[in-house]
C-alpha cells in the first residue's frame, strides 16, 4: 500500500526523534535500540541485566531513600542481601496506602527536584494516587518501552495513528507539546464526546486518515465498533488495533477483530510504569520489559505463586531513583506463562491481566463514556481514598467515596460538592450526580472492587441516514 512506502517514518527515527531527544534531554531513542537488541537475548542474560540494575538500584535505595532504609534496618537485612529478582521477597509489598502515608520518606534525598514529574492514577480500579516519577525513568526509558510495543503491533515512529482518549489522558505527547506531536503523528478522537450523534462522524474520520493503528481503551475501541457492527456502517481501514489501560475481555477481543478484521494488539501499562508488558505478533501472552522491569506475581503475604497461578501483580521499576516504587502492589491480577513465545523472544510472559474494569456509562443525550472518559484522574488531589460509579437509570449516577480521613460534616459537604463537579460536566445537565461519602465500599463475593456498575440496558445504535447527513 502506498502508506508503508512512505519515507517518513525513516526520516522521524533518525533524524527528527534523536533531535527531538537532544531538545529535551533525553535519551529515548537510545533506550530504543538497546530494547531491540535484548528483545532477542538469552532470558539468562536479560536476568543477569536485571540483577545488576536490582543491585544498582537497591544500594541506591539504602543510601538515599530513608523509607528503605528504615525498612530494611527494621528486618536485619542490607542492600547486598537482595542480589536477584529471587531475593525481593525480602521486601515487603509497597502498596497504594503506603505510597500515601510515606510520600516524603519515599522521595530520594539528594534526587533534583527539577527532574522529578508530576503524576496521579487515573483511579480505574477506584484507588487513585499521587506520586512522583523522575525524568529518565519516564521520557527515556519508559517512552522507549511504549515505541518497542508498537513495534510489535507493526507501528514505528513517525506513522500516523489515531488515538481516541480523553483530553486529560493523551499520553507524553500531548504533555510535551507540539514537537512530539509532530513527531508521533498521531490524530487524537475524545472519548468523552462518543455519542448516537458523534459516532457517524468520527467513523468517517478514521476511514479518511486510514491510519496505520487505532489505540485506545478496550471499552472506548468497543464503543465505536459496536456501532460500527449495530448501525450497519462499513468499517474503516485501520491497520493494527492496539488496546491497554483496561482489562481486555474475550467478547471484546472478539468484536474488535471481528469489526476491525484483525487480532489486537493488548498492552498492559500503568501511570506509575507505562508500558509493562506487551503482546508480540504471536498474541500469546504479553512479553515482560524484564531488562527495565521485575514483575512478580504473588499471594496475598508476598510470596510468590508458581506459574500459572493467579496472584497480585506487584512491580520494582529498574531505572527509577527520584521516588524508588520496590515491589509495588498494581491492585491488578495476572499469572506468568512457561515456555517460550513461538515468536523467539525469550522475555518472560503474563496471561491476560485483570483489575482495570468497568462497564459503559450511558446518558439521555445519546452519550456512550468508557470508565476513562469520566477523568477520574481529577479525583486523586481530593484526598479520596477510594471510589465508585453506580448507575441505576439512564440520567442517575451515584459516586460513593471513601476520603483519606475523617471528615466533618461540613468537609464532606465540600468533598461531594467537589466530586459531582469533576463528573458532573462530563456526564452532563441531563445527569443527577449524587456522591455519598462512606466508609467502605464492598467488594464483590471474589474480592474485586468494581469502579462503575451500570444497571442501564445498552441503547442501540442507530444507522446514519447517508453519507451527506455525515
Amino acid at each position: 500500500m502506498l502508506r508503508s512506502m512512505s519515507v517518513y517514518p525513516t526520516f522521524a527515527r533518525h533524524v527528527l526523534a534523536p533531535a527531538y531527544d537532544l531538545l529535551r534531554g533525553t535519551q529515548t531513542m537510545r533506550s530504543l535500540s538497546e530494547l531491540e537488541a535484548s528483545q532477542w537475548w538469552p532470558a539468562a542474560r536479560i536476568e543477569e541485566l536485571q540483577s545488576e540494575r536490582l543491585q544498582r538500584l537497591t544500594h541506591y535505595a539504602y543510601e538515599r531513600v530513608p523509607y528503605y532504609r528504615r525498612l530494611m534496618d527494621s528486618r536485619g537485612i542490607s542492600p547486598d542481601s537482595i542480589k536477584t529478582a529471587a531475593d525481593l521477597p525480602l521486601l515487603p509489598v509497597l502498596f497504594k496506602s503506603d505510597v500515601r502515608e510515606h510520600a516524603d520518606e519515599l522521595l530520594a534525598q539528594g534526587f533534583p527536584r527539577r527532574e522529578l514529574v508530576h503524576g496521579r492514577t487515573g483511579g480505574s480500579t477506584g484507588t487513585p494516587l499521587t506520586f512522583y516519577s523522575s525524568r529518565e525513568n519516564r521520557y527515556s526509558h519508559g517512552v522507549a518501552r511504549a515505541l518497542r510495543a508498537l513495534q510489535w503491533a507493526g507501528v514505528h515512529p513517525g506513522d500516523a495513528t489515531i488515538r481516541v482518549a480523553t483530553q486529560g489522558s493523551r499520553g507524553y505527547a500531548s504533555r510535551l507539546g507540539a514537537p512530539a506531536r509532530f513527531l508521533s503523528r498521531e490524530t487524537f478522537e475524545d472519548s468523552a464526546g462518543f455519542s448516537d450523534s458523534s459516532l457517524p462522524l468520527i467513523v468517517e474520520r478514521i476511514a479518511r486518515l486510514r491510519p496505520r493503528a487505532l489505540r485506545g481503551f478496550p471499552s472506548a475501541l468497543c464503543i465505536i465498533a459496536e456501532f460500527i457492527r449495530e448501525s450497519g456502517t462499513r468499517a474503516p481501514e485501520v491497520g493494527a488495533v492496539v488496546t491497554g489501560a483496561e482489562q481486555l475481555f474475550d467478547e471484546q477481543r472478539a468484536l474488535l477483530r471481528d469489526v476491525f478484521g484483525s487480532e489486537p494488539f493488548n498492552k498492559y501499562s500503568s501511570y506509575e510504569n507505562f508500558d509493562i508488558a506487551s503482546e508480540c505478533e504471536a498474541h500469546a501472552g504479553l512479553h515482560v520489559a524484564a531488562e527495565d522491569l521485575i514483575v512478580e506475581v504473588v499471594d496475598d503475604e508476598g510470596h510468590p505463586v508458581e506459574p500459572g497461578r493467579q496472584g497480585l501483580v506487584v512491580i520494582t521499576g529498574l531505572h527509577e531513583y527520584g521516588l524508588p516504587l520496590i515491589r509495588y502492589c498494581t491492585d491488578d491480577e495476572s499469572s506468568l506463562l512457561e515456555g517460550t513465545c513461538e515468536c523467539g523472544r525469550s522475555l518472560p510472559r503474563l496471561s491476560n491481566v485483570i483489575g482495570k474494569t468497568g462497564n459503559i456509562i450511558h446518558t439521555p443525550s445519546g452519550k456512550r463514556l468508557s470508565p476513562f472518559a469520566l477523568h477520574p484522574s481529577g479525583i486523586a488531589p481530593l484526598g479520596v481514598r477510594q471510589f465508585q460509579f453506580i448507575q441505576e437509570r439512564l440520567d442517575h449516577v451515584t459516586v460513593r467515596v471513601v476520603p483519606n480521613t475523617c471528615l466533618s460534616v461540613s468537609d464532606s459537604q465540600a468533598l461531594a460538592a467537589a466530586v459531582r463537579s469533576n463528573f458532573g460536566s462530563t456526564l452532563g445537565d441531563d445527569v443527577l450526580v449524587d456522591v455519598l461519602v462512606v466508609d467502605r465500599i464492598e467488594p464483590t463475593p471474589a474480592g474485586k472492587h468494581l469502579f462503575l456498575i451500570s444497571k442501564v440496558q445498552r441503547p442501540p445504535a442507530v444507522r446514519p441516514q447517508s453519507t451527506e447527513a455525515l
